[in-house]
């Protein structure tokens, strides 16, 4: 990837009006049970130095994408207390991708939590 490269990226997603979807990775969808178990495969293939860490992060961070864009719907429909539970989710499962990552963290910046 190039600096270039990642620009255009930066400024495609830089956007607060409308849903903006990554074709990257196919799977994604909004199903409560998968979430945490596609950041599970994904930090245990980093772990392991695995080659596809990245792309199932990618997949993971589709399948937050998704249950946002699920709430959404829901509160457009009105149905509050199903959308909020799967923002709490989203959010939640963010949060651990967050701690998970601070394991590896290089820098000395990182507060884990003991």
């Amino acid at each position: 990837m190039t600096w270039e490269q990642l620009k255009k990226i930066i400024e495609k997603y830089d956007n607060c009006r409308d849903f903006v979807i990554s074709k990257a990775f196919g799977d994604g969808g909004c199903n409560e049970e998968i979430l945490m178990g596609r950041l599970d495969r994904a930090a245990g293939n980093q772990i392991n130095d695995g080659a596809a860490a990245f792309s199932r992060y990618g997949i993971w961070a589709n399948t937050v994408r998704d249950h946002i864009i699920e709430a959404e719907r829901l509160i457009a429909e009105g149905n509050i207390s199903d959308a909020r539970r799967l923002l709490i989710r989203a959010a939640n499962s963010m949060s651990a991708f967050a701690d998970i990552q601070a394991h590896f963290d290089t820098m000395g910046i990182a507060n884990i939590e003991k």
